[in-house]
């Protein structure tokens, strides 16, 4: 007659083994993924809050003289056969005439990524209509900003949401 050794089934041991086991890869992979979060983000948008908040106030300023002007400036972009995109301004005065003899600065910014920017100078063709091609700009959505400059520094601006194909 053969005897069988005793089956020892599950023990109290095992189950906390179990238990240790899943906890301790739970808390392995969480502490993983924070630490990686924290050292890949610190979770602030600008380096310094002052800062922005001065930037802020000088935005505002800016928007309180470019509404007391009374300019009106249309912008559109078009891309082209060749794949170049066609930014056009029409800009006016206050009395409806059109602004001549101003400089007018164009960019693209893509939403997501700033290495993507795209920028150029507007030349005027007939008066108050200016407009330049940018090359290399892929389809997607951007913000079109134009800047109308008295002396170098910014007198007008009009940022526009578009989806380029």
């Amino acid at each position: 007659m053969t005897t069988a050794s005793p089956s020892r089934g599950l023990t109290g041991r095992k189950v906390f083994l179990m238990f240790a086991v899943f906890f301790g890869t739970v808390a392995l992979a969480d502490s993983f993924l924070l630490v990686s979060a924290v050292r890949t983000w610190s979770g602030t948008d600008a380096t310094s809050p002052y800062k922005a908040g001065q930037l802020y106030n000088s935005e505002l300023a800016l928007a309180r003289s470019q509404d007391a002007r009374g300019w009106a400036l249309s912008i559109a972009a078009a891309r082209e056969a060749d794949g170049a995109v066609h930014v056009t301004a029409e800009a006016r005065g206050a009395d409806g005439a059109p602004l001549t003899g101003r400089s007018l600065a164009a960019a693209l910014e893509r939403p997501t990524d700033q290495r993507a920017d795209r920028k150029a100078a507007l030349v005027e063709g007939a008066a108050g209509s200016y407009g330049a091609a940018i090359e290399g700009v892929e389809p997607g959505q951007w913000d079109l900003v134009v800047d109308v400059l008295d002396g170098g520094e910014r007198a007008f601006r009009r940022r526009t949401r578009i989806v380029l194909r």
